[in-house]
């Protein structure tokens, strides 16, 4: 009997240690190799003030030359002073420094706003 109870600890020792070794001997984690938001590119093309009841999208069209494309989703902003979408850039507004939820024909601005247009792109 105190055969079969030393053989029964020994087994149980060594699979308790085999665990225990398994566990220490595993790999970290992976992480990426730059855990930091991707780079991209933004160039300012042109800034202006909201007016109230005026949609961002009106007011850009009186103070710059621009170049729109209808779609399902509404009139989209295409160039707007010689800067354009395309490989990969594309214009994006902001408003009070925050990317728009809508499109520059559906926003309608108040006093005090301040929208900017970007040409934002891949980053170098």
């Amino acid at each position: 009997m105190k055969k079969i109870f030393y053989w029964f600890t020994i087994c149980l020792l060594f699979i308790g240690l085999s665990g225990l070794s398994a566990c220490a001997t595993r790999p970290p984690a992976r992480t990426p190799a730059d855990a930091s938001a991707p780079t991209r590119t933004e160039k300012s093309v042109i800034v202006y003030d909201g007016r109230e009841g005026r949609t961002a999208l009106d007011i850009l069209k009186e103070r710059a030359t621009v170049r729109t494309k209808t779609s399902p989703l509404g009139e989209l902003v295409e160039e707007i002073n010689g800067a354009r979408n395309g490989k990969g850039y594309y214009l994006i507004f902001y408003v009070n420094g925050s990317m728009a939820r809508t499109g520059a024909a559906n926003y309608v601005t108040k006093d005090g706003d301040r929208i900017e247009w970007k040409l934002v792109g891949p980053g170098k």
